[in-house]
């Protein structure tokens, strides 16, 4: 979130709510729904399988046969995540601070079908959430639910975004990997639904397995974990010769904080221009000094937004 503040020199307008306490907090989403799908099986649904895959084309199995290309999909429902935020911080008073998606990797898979290898991958976040999980499985599949025939209707290279690229480990255990954090994931992540993620191999030999939704171990199912700070508030804007500077609360400890002007609040925050940044090494109150921003025309009505990351 963004927070615009008017100042026409040594004139000041600052109308902000102010969140109380710094700490930052964390909150772990369950996985909604899940499934696989192979390109060799362009046909077949396996969305009720114990776990899910990721593979290249040049991937074997155990036995050095190639299953072929899996891909994966994976949907979170947020609603709790919001609830807890807002009763924390007051409603859509905080930010998203940081995501990664934590998984349980199966080295060695019992089941033939999957493909074994250490690479890379690619982990997206999909704006169509429009799929059906199915219950498919690797000895019994079905062709009701998501199937890989349905990939090329599900992506969106204008809407989707990548989360960032991310190599499995190759062996039993649990495995973190951070996500990035552009805008279009931030604001599905903020609105409380349904938020989809798909994975697709980076490496041809990549042979990634980890357990699903339907694994009888709930410890060990796919989670998101989201963290999030409280909003910054400006408390003050003062002049010192030409800076201004920028007095505020709700800071927390390492995180980065932008200061972008404008002298046209519609404009779109891509064409606001940065003018100031502040890493913090405490909690609470700060100050970010904006350099000879008072110099220019004297009669131009300035705007600034205070943000993180």
């Amino acid at each position: 979130m963004n927070y615009p503040t008017p100042i026409k020199l040594q004139t000041v307008f600052a109308a902000l709510t102010l969140a109380s306490g710094a700490t930052a907090a964390t909150f772990t989403n369950s996985v909604s729904a899940d499934a696989f799908v192979r390109a060799d099986a362009a046909t077949l649904n396996y969305g009720g399988a114990g776990g899910l895959s990721v593979s290249g084309s040049a991937a074997t199995n155990a036995s050095g046969i190639a299953n072929g290309v899996f891909d994966t999909f994976i949907r979170f429902n947020t609603a709790g995540m919001v609830a807890h935020f807002d009763s924390l911080f007051g409603p859509a008073n905080w930010e998203v601070s940081g995501a990664a998606l934590r998984v349980t990797e199966q080295g060695a898979s019992n089941n033939a079908l999957f493909n074994r290898g250490v690479g890379a991958f690619e982990i997206l976040w999909i704006a169509n959430d429009g799929w059906m999980e199915g219950t498919g499985n690797p000895n019994a599949p079905t062709t009701t639910g998501i199937t890989y025939n349905d990939v090329a209707s599900l992506l969106n290279p204008g809407a989707d975004a990548s989360l960032g690229t991310s190599t499995n480990a190759g062996m039993d255990g649990s495995l973190s990997f951070p996500l990035t954090l552009p805008p279009a994931f931030v604001d599905d992540l903020r609105a409380g639904g349904e938020v989809g993620l798909y994975l697709t191999a980076v490496d041809a030999g990549v042979g990634f397995t980890f357990t699903s939704r339907n694994f009888g171990t709930a410890s060990a199912r796919p989670y998101l974990e989201v963290s999030a700070l409280p909003r910054p508030g400006i408390t003050s804007i003062a002049l010192s010769g030409a800076d201004v500077v920028l007095a505020a609360t709700n800071g927390a400890a390492g995180a980065t904080y932008h200061v972008l002007s404008s002298t046209n609040v519609a404009l779109p925050l891509a064409q606001w221009l940065p003018v100031a940044t502040n890493v913090l090494d405490s909690e609470g109150a700060f100050s970010v000094t904006v350099t000879n921003a008072a110099s220019a025309d004297a009669s131009a009505l300035k705007f600034f937004i205070l943000r993180t990351h």
